[in-house]
């Protein structure tokens, strides 16, 4: 037995051979459109979880001069559990408490103790709103 070659099959005089399939800019536009698809729905992924995690905190841009309604009565040395307050106008009927000053940036421990509203005299209750482990802010507060 001999060892042949199959030798490639001879061009007829006259027949142009077959143009090559390139594909090249579909296949660039389909890439492209595929990238920009994967970032639209990674934006939209990280804007609906930002949504579902974060909590409404209706009072975050309380400041000096607003004042606060749905606070409950808090004796002295005493913490509640504020789920409803929200900034109302002072000339509201349901207004209960002004802002007198507003201290960013504070830990739970700090937010706790009387001399974190120092600054502002009239101040005779302090709300504050502190993620857990984080930095929060309090509200220094007087009567509406």
């Amino acid at each position: 037995m001999t060892d042949q070659q199959a030798a490639p099959p001879a061009e007829e005089e006259g027949v142009a051979p077959a143009p090559e399939k390139r594909g090249g800019a579909s296949k660039v536009i389909i890439g492209v459109v595929g990238v920009l698809a994967i970032v639209v729905l990674a934006v939209v992924a990280v804007v609906v979880v930002r949504n579902v995690l974060s909590v409404d905190d209706p009072t975050q841009d309380a400041k000096a001069d607003d004042c606060l309604a749905n606070l409950p009565q808090a004796t002295a040395g005493q913490e509640t559990s504020v789920t409803d307050a929200k900034v109302v106008a002072c000339d509201s009927a349901d207004a209960k408490y002004a802002v007198v000053g507003r201290v960013d940036d504070v830990s739970a421990a700090q937010a706790s103790v009387d001399e974190v509203c120092a600054a502002y005299a009239e101040t005779t209750m302090r709300f504050y709103a502190i993620p857990a482990g984080g930095q929060g802010y309090v509200l220094c507060l007087k009567p509406a």
